[in-house]
C-alpha cells in the first residue's frame, strides 16, 4: 500500500500531540496518511500496552489514517542501530510516501532523539539498490521534523486552524494518559490538568506568526522548494 505521507512517532500519542492538526488537514485534503509507532509505550507511568494500543487505534480512526502499525522497538530502549534502521527502511519502502514526518533529533526524550537521528541516517541509504534491506529502493522527497519538547526556528508552519478541534479529539482518545483525578498513581507531563491549554498556547503562537489562529511548525534540512510564490502567499491576509 502506498501513501502520500508517513508519520513516525516514538510512542503511541506522540503524533497526535505534536502533529495531529497537520495529519487531520492532509486527510481532509484527500491525502493518504499512514502512521508508525516505533514502540508500544510499555513502560509509561500510566496505562498498559494493551490499553494504549486500543487508544491508538481509536485516535487513528478519528484522524482518518489509512493504516497504523507498531514496530515494538522498545520503550526507552529505542536505539539508532542497524537492525532498527533496516526495519524502518523496509516500512518506508513498502509505503513509499512522498514525505515522512517525525521527531526532531534534539528533544528531551531519548526515544524522540533517536527516532530523529535514525531518520536522518537512513534518508540517503534507503534509496541505494545494494543496501542490505528488503523491498524496492526508494527515497521520500523530504523528511519533515516536528517540534517536541525543545523549540527550533521552523522552516515552515502549517495552518491547522480548521483542524485543531480534530487534533484535540484525537488526543482525548488517550484517556489512560490524560488528567483524571480518579486514577491513582504518579502524575506525568501529559496527565497535567492544563495539558491541552499548553498545546493550544503553542499552536496559537505559531499560528500568529503566519497570521492564522493555529499553526504547527516543521523543520527541514534542505531549502523548501516553491513552485509559485504568488499562490503560496495568496491565502494570507494583508499584514
Amino acid at each position: 500500500m502506498t501513501v502520500d505521507a508517513l508519520v513516525i512517532g516514538a510512542h503511541p500519542d506522540d503524533i497526535e500531540l505534536i502533529a495531529g492538526g497537520t495529519i487531520a488537514k492532509l486527510v481532509a485534503l484527500g491525502k493518504r496518511v499512514a502512521a508508525v509507532d516505533m514502540t508500544r509505550g510499555e513502560i509509561g507511568t500510566r496505562g498498559t500496552p494493551e490499553i494504549r494500543h486500543k487508544e491508538a487505534e481509536k485516535a487513528a480512526a478519528v484522524l482518518g489514517l489509512t493504516e497504523r502499525i507498531c514496530l515494538d522497538m522498545g520503550d526507552c530502549k529505542l536505539q539508532n542501530n542497524l537492525e532498527n534502521k533496516i526495519k524502518l527502511i523496509e516500512i518506508i519502502r513498502e509505503f513509499r510516501p512522498f514525505i515522512v514526518m517525525t521527531h526532531h533529533w534534539e528533544d528531551l526524550h531519548p526515544d524522540h532523539c533517536n527516532a530523529g537521528e535514525m531518520m536522518k541516517d537512513i534518508m540517503y541509504p534507503m534509496g541505494i539498490v545494494n543496501f542490505h534491506a528488503g523491498g524496492i529502493p526508494y527515497r521520500p522527497n523530504e523528511v519533515l521534523f516536528f517540534m517536541g519538547h525543545f523549540t527550533f526556528e521552523p522552516s515552515f508552519i502549517v495552518d491547522v486552524s480548521d483542524y485543531f478541534d480534530k487534533k484535540k479529539e484525537a488526543i482525548k482518545c488517550y484517556q489512560s494518559q490524560l488528567y483524571n483525578p480518579d486514577i491513582k498513581g504518579l502524575e506525568t507531563n501529559i496527565s497535567q490538568l492544563d495539558l491541552l491549554l499548553g498545546i493550544e498556547a503553542r499552536a496559537r503562537h505559531y499560528g500568529s506568526l503566519i497570521l492564522k489562529t493555529f499553526g504547527e511548525p516543521f523543520y527541514v534540512r534542505r531549502p523548501v522548494p516553491v513552485n509559485d510564490p504568488v499562490e503560496l502567499y495568496k491565502p494570507f491576509p494583508k499584514m
